[in-house]
């Protein structure tokens, strides 16, 4: 009886071998091509995923130029050394019409203020005195580039300092707004910039804040930052995502 080899190979003709050599190299050749285009793939997602420059321009072109360019860094630089030669040590700090608050104080606090100056007194209350006793007033300068919000020739005037990432500037622009609403032309409002160093998107924002100026919507964009603040969503990225829904350029 004829033995037969257990080597399949070894059964097969010179041609047949050959052949077979053949579809098993086209074979490795073709995983081999597999294995590499995926690597190329994956890589392009990784770089693309961890890469945050690439939605930087998707922004409103005239708003995204100014915000990247860092053209307002020195107005908002300009306002921290107002505020600090005004007393403030912390924000929020606002002044009205010369009377500082600092801190977060509620609705009805800032009403006794205001309600006295526009009844033609002055307030003596002791939330605005300082660890002496003194009441703390200031002679407000005449501010740079101001827009007001409110009434023009208002009796009342209130100066916020404050900064876009202070959970604390969150709580108290909810009273403002209740402030505004409640007085409308009986007071004018603007906002100043004194963001903390230690927050990392204050800075941003308040530049943010400034390029949506020079398109006459600083209040709109006031509220879309303090929006994002609160959803703890602060970022370069979001700011243009802002000015677009805002209509800016």
């Amino acid at each position: 009886m004829e033995n037969k080899s257990s080597n399949p190979l070894g059964n097969m003709g010179g041609k047949q071998a050959f052949g077979f050599g053949l579809v098993a190299g086209f074979l490795v050749l073709c995983a081999i091509g597999f294995f590499v285009l995926l690597g190329v793939i994956l890589s392009d997602d990784t770089t693309a995923s961890d890469n945050p420059t690439i939605e930087a321009t998707d922004g409103p072109e005239k708003f995204s130029q100014c915000l990247d360019s860092g053209e307002k860094a020195n107005i908002v630089k300009q306002d921290i050394a107002l505020g600090s030669s005004l007393g403030v040590r912390g924000t929020p700090g606002a002044f009205i019409n010369g009377y500082m608050i600092s801190g977060a104080y509620p609705l009805d606090m800032l009403k006794q203020v205001i309600d006295t100056l526009l009844a033609g007194g002055e307030p003596d209350f002791d939330f605005l005195k300082d660890d002496d006793g003194n009441i703390m007033k200031v002679d407000m300068p005449e501010l740079s580039d101001v827009v007001w919000h409110g009434g023009k020739d208002a009796k009342v005037t209130m100066v916020e300092f404050s900064d876009f990432e202070c959970p604390y500037c969150s709580r108290f622009t909810d009273t403002v707004h209740q402030v505004l609403d409640e007085y409308g032309d009986q007071i004018k409002y603007t906002y100043r910039h004194f963001p903390l160093s230690f927050h990392a998107n204050a800075q941003k924002a308040a530049e943010a804040f400034e390029c949506a100026k020079d398109q006459d919507q600083w209040m709109e964009m006031h509220d879309k930052l303090f929006d994002l603040a609160k959803a703890s969503s602060l970022s370069v990225d979001n700011f243009k995502k802002a000015a677009r829904e805002l209509g800016l350029k």
